[in-house]
């Protein structure tokens, strides 16, 4: 089975498929997400908010579907391993679980904020579940 999967490299900000909605509703789901941070229950609710309801109003690309479920899936993996954290806490090792999921979900966040500056399709790796093709292959 070849790995070697072939991803769209860039997609120009001048892309037909990427609409001014779609643009603004990517950067607000992404500044949720880094605003979670600080306002963890509400920033988490309000960013599967805007990523399963708000979704549905702009037109689903490759591009924006994979950054959807990238950032889906930040905020459920992170809400599990914090209340999972927070239930570790008194054993003793509850601390240092939290300090190392709020560093790889500042990572994830900041990992498709890049992603999505560059105009690049993000989880489509080597573990991803979801295989993006070129065109006619």
């Amino acid at each position: 089975m070849d790995c070697n999967h072939v991803v769209p490299k860039k997609a120009s900000h001048s892309d037909p498929q990427r609409s001014d909605a779609s643009e603004r509703l990517g950067r607000l789901a992404y500044a949720v997400q880094l605003a979670s941070l600080l306002l963890y229950v509400l920033g988490l609710w309000l960013e599967v908010y805007i990523d399963t309801r708000k979704a549905q109003d702009v037109g689903d690309t490759v591009f924006h579907e994979s950054h959807r479920r990238w950032r889906l899936r930040t905020s459920f993996l992170f809400l599990i391993w914090s209340i999972l954290s927070g239930l570790a806490l008194p054993f003793g090792f509850g601390w240092p679980l939290l300090v190392i999921t709020y560093g790889w979900y500042a990572l994830r966040v900041l990992t498709g904020c890049v992603y999505w500056s560059r105009g690049r399709v993000i989880g489509a790796g080597r573990f991803s579940r979801r295989v993006f093709l070129e065109p006619g292959k």
